[in-house]
């Protein structure tokens, strides 16, 4: 099953990348050290590598019905990061993640792009939870996961580093999930990453 796109927030939109023209945005979030430092491999070194990964992930689109799809900010039109869906390969489970440049830290946005996407995705995705698998030291982003109603299952160790599973189950109260719409149509009943970036 497909999650509709665009997801319309209070004050974001979640869409489709288009490589070719967000791929020197997304170079300020990829290429960026602290963003970046709790994902497998590090910032990005430059815009043909950013472009590459974007293509990856219209591809998993194209393969799954989910990826990480373009977070913008709606008033200015800004791209701002990432979040969507990829699959966490030791369980299989659909993992939600996020990344937020650093520059829109501190304003609520990860958590309200989080909470939407995991309503659209407990509704519109065939599985039983969601989850996010957050490196312990990611201190921002456990809360974000906690603050959208995921709770602690495990920890596991991915790429050699402690990591806390969460999960959402579906039907669970979001404190977001009230205010979710979608352009396409209104919910129904409804990154590819082991260490989502600190967002806030």
């Amino acid at each position: 099953m497909s999650v509709l796109l665009p997801i319309e927030c209070e004050r974001l939109r979640v869409r489709p990348f288009v490589p070719e023209a967000d791929s020197q945005s997304m170079l300020a979030v990829y290429g960026d050290p602290e963003v970046m430092q709790f994902i497998p491999g590090g910032a990005l070194s430059d815009v043909d590598a950013v472009r590459s990964l974007l293509h990856s992930y219209a591809a998993a689109d194209e393969a799954h019905g989910f990826s990480s799809w373009a977070l913008v900010e709606r008033e200015s039109g800004s791209l701002v990061g990432d979040v969507g869906f990829g699959i966490f390969e030791p369980t299989g489970d659909i993992e939600l993640g996020y990344t937020l440049a650093r520059q829109y830290w501190g304003r609520g946005y990860a958590t309200e792009a989080a909470s939407a996407c995991l309503t659209a995705g407990l509704a519109q995705i065939a599985a039983d939870r969601i989850i996010a698998v957050v490196d312990e030291a990611n201190d921002a982003s456990v809360r974000v996961a906690r603050r959208i109603g995921m709770k602690e299952v495990e920890r596991v160790i991915v790429h050699g580093r402690r990591h806390i599973l969460l999960a959402s189950e579906d039907g669970i109260s979001l404190t977001w999930a009230s205010e979710f719409r979608n352009d396409a149509r209104a919910p129904e009943s409804r990154r590819l990453r082991s260490a989502v970036s600190p967002s806030r």
